[in-house]
């Protein structure tokens, strides 16, 4: 895995807006992601954002997974990702495949 340094994001997104082609919301929300995983990590990124915007983020900067931390140094802040790690496995939540949310449990103290 190759975590990206500020200068190469820079350069990165340089030449994926330059190279886009599409709807100018898309390319800004997938610039956000990139921009604030870089803080959170791909775990939170995923969860927070459709399938449609993920993909399109792999398809226009490679693989986030792969340049983005898996937590990020911010990622104890999102209590959607604590809820998740609570209610258990997060990619059988990721794809549906798991109950509800302890929704009544999300204002934890984190």
């Amino acid at each position: 895995m190759k975590i990206l340094t500020d200068v190469e994001w820079i350069v990165k997104i340089d030449q994926v807006s330059t190279d886009f082609k599409g709807q100018i919301d898309d390319l800004t929300a997938v610039v956000g992601m990139v921009m604030v995983g870089r803080l959170y990590g791909w775990r939170v990124i995923r969860l927070v954002n459709s399938r449609r915007l993920w993909v399109l983020a792999c398809r226009l900067f490679g693989d986030l997974k792969n340049i983005l931390p898996e937590r990020g140094l911010l990622a104890h802040k999102s209590v959607g990702l604590a809820l998740v790690d609570k209610a258990g496995d997060y990619w059988d939540f990721i794809s549906g495949d798991t109950k509800a949310l302890p929704l009544h449990q999300r204002k934890l103290s984190i």
